[in-house]
């Protein structure tokens, strides 16, 4: 058995998975009171405009074995 775990931080597709991610929850966040229309609108501007260089997608995590 074993596993292996790929953390990618900072990469293109990170940008975009963010993007979509909070316009689709969006609506959301704001109801909860978690954040505003105005804090989800600069968060998006400065993903546009590339000032998020601290963001990761969720890990990828490999595993594999064989039985005995």
């Amino acid at each position: 058995m074993g596993a292996d775990g790929f953390f990618p931080i900072t990469g293109p597709a990170c940008t975009v998975l963010e993007r979509a991610t909070v316009e689709q929850v969006a609506d959301r966040l704001i109801a909860a009171g978690l954040a505003t229309r105005e804090e989800i609108d600069e968060h998006l501007a400065n993903l546009a405009a590339g000032r998020r260089p601290d963001l990761a997608t969720s890990p990828l995590i490999s595993a594999w074995g064989r039985r005995p």
